[in-house]
């Protein structure tokens, strides 16, 4: 052996022990690796993993797996034989696992552990919306259940406030005898009858429909037994206060009636007038309920308020044959004024009475059919009474009114050629029931618009309001008015004759046939 192979022995070997030392030394690392794995707790596993895996990679660095090759190669880079060595030693150096197998440990649990967070997070979003969208429903279902009780409240609230209103308007109605339909009947009251024994009586004959309010407002008067016995003739117009005086001894009207004619083409003032003779009721107060409407009947929804019309109930006080109770007072002295705020009630209800007697019979006459005919007609009811009234006026018989009424609508069928409707009557009543008492009325219009609106050779087309009350004939007259060419009428006022005309020159003609010329 020659001092070259010696000396590779001799270093050799001094390698080789120190492999033995450096082993050792891994293993003692390896055991402390693992004593310290085994104290990390699971709340502090990443911290640990990450302490843990710059320690192995420290220790690589520092104690690298034994390889006597290439400490040969370091050693003697150009000995051959260490070459040689370093290879077979190369090919059977085991594969060290600790190290590797610890890093593959720390990073699979660090994604495990990342996975699991995530599936965490995921969890709570889904808890999360899940709360949210419970959230929603739940403000959902409170908005519904406030909205429905919003509902409820205001339409009991709605559903209270009608019913009590309806109440109160059943109540006015039945304590001031405005009725719809009027109609008499006779009670039997028995002596020493109590309120409420003649409230069930007027009840039961339905001349009122709240007895407990009649009684109340009975003994209120005062006139708690002190009704007297007997037979009544009584009205389902009569307000509280006119049945309590017709059924007292001190009462200040009397039971007896009297039949009152209205005449058709009479004025309202004129209607007033006579139940004032008749000691119905005052004609000032009878005014009150023809100067505006009464808003009672189904007919008054048809009557359009005009500021031009003097009355506004003119013409709808139908002429007819009536009974009306009679007023001691008036009966007594016909200049007889009340000395008590009762008594002026009591006259007032009287002309009330009389006023919804009159208006409902009214009410009754003017049928659905009538109705139609007139819309077809484009016609107004304020129309059609004012052309009948005018009808009423101009002609005396029933054939003369038909031809008049074609006269009118002929006219206005014409407007080009016949703008005004030309009759003498409107004017006659501008004169005689306007003028002379239209500081009494007040109407809002000024007198001379009044006048232009009524007087049909200022006019155009229809005027502004009737002139008297018409009867049915001249109602039907206008609604069935015959087809004629005719333009112009005159009539003879000695004779009551009356002349038709198509022309001009026929009427100028027959104005003198009719001494009118």
């Amino acid at each position: 052996m020659n001092d070259n192979q010696q000396n590779g022995r001799s270093d050799l070997s001094d390698m080789l022990t120190k492999n033995r030392e450096r082993r050792m030394s891994e293993q003692s690392i390896d055991d402390i690796l693992n004593s310290l794995d085994n104290d990390i707790s699971q709340s502090n596993i990443k911290k640990s993993v990450s302490t843990s895996s710059a320690s192995l990679k420290t220790a690589e660095e520092e104690v690298k797996p034994y390889n006597p090759a290439a400490e040969i190669a370091f050693s003697a880079n150009d000995n051959d034989e260490a070459t040689r060595l370093m290879q077979v030693a190369e090919k059977e150096q085991p594969v060290h696992e600790s190290a590797p197998n610890k890093k593959t440990n720390d990073r699979q649990a660090s994604s495990d552990e990342a996975a699991e967070a995530r599936k965490k997070r995921i969890r709570q979003k889904k808890r999360r919306e899940q709360y949210i969208k419970q959230q929603k429903a739940n403000q959902t279902r409170k908005t519904a259940i406030q909205i429905f009780l919003g509902v409820f409240l205001s339409v009991c609230i709605i559903g209270l406030s009608a019913n009590f209103g309806v109440k109160l308007l059943n109540s006015a109605l039945d304590f001031t005898g405005i009725v719809s339909s009027e109609f008499e009947v006779q009670v039997e009251i028995p002596e020493n009858a109590t309120s409420e024994e003649v409230a069930e009586i007027l009840a039961d004959k339905g001349l009122i429909s709240m007895p407990d309010l009649f009684r109340s407002y009975a003994e209120s008067k005062d006139a708690d037994g002190k009704f007297v016995a007997g037979t009544y003739t009584l009205s389902s117009a009569m307000s509280y206060s006119r049945l309590i005086s017709v059924l007292q001894p001190e009462s200040t009207s009397a039971i007896m009636t009297v039949e009152v004619r209205i005449v058709e083409g009479m004025t309202a003032r004129e209607i007033g007038e006579l139940l004032e003779e008749k000691c119905v009721c005052r004609a000032e107060d009878f005014m009150e309920f023809y100067k505006n409407k009464m808003d009672v009947y189904s007919f008054e929804k048809r009557v359009v308020e005009n500021s031009m019309k003097f009355y506004q109930m003119e013409g709808y006080l139908y002429p007819d044959t009536y009974d009306f109770y009679v007023v001691n007072e008036l009966a007594e002295d016909p200049n007889y004024e009340p000395d008590s705020p009762e008594m002026e009630q009591e006259l007032m209800d009287a002309a009330e009475v009389a006023a919804q007697k009159i208006y409902s019979n009214f009410n009754s006459k003017i049928t659905k059919a009538m109705y139609k005919q007139m819309n077809e007609m484009g016609l107004t009811l304020n129309d059609l009474i004012t052309l009948a009234s005018m009808v009423q006026a101009e002609a005396g018989t029933i054939e003369d009114m038909s031809l008049v009424a074609s006269v009118f609508m002929n006219r206005l069928k014409n407007p080009e050629l016949f703008p005004s409707l030309e009759s003498d009557v409107t004017y006659f009543y501008v004169r005689d029931e306007i003028e002379p008492y239209y500081s009494t009325v007040k109407p809002a219009s000024s007198l001379d618009a009044i006048a232009d609106a009524y007087d049909t050779y200022t006019a155009v087309g229809i005027p502004a309001g009737p002139i008297c009350n018409p009867g049915m004939d001249a109602i039907e007259a206008v609604l069935n008015y015959p087809q004629t060419d005719y333009f112009y009428f005159c009539a003879n006022e000695e004779t009551g004759e009356t002349y038709f005309a198509r022309t001009l020159e026929e009427h100028e003609q027959n104005l003198v046939l009719a001494g009118l010329a």
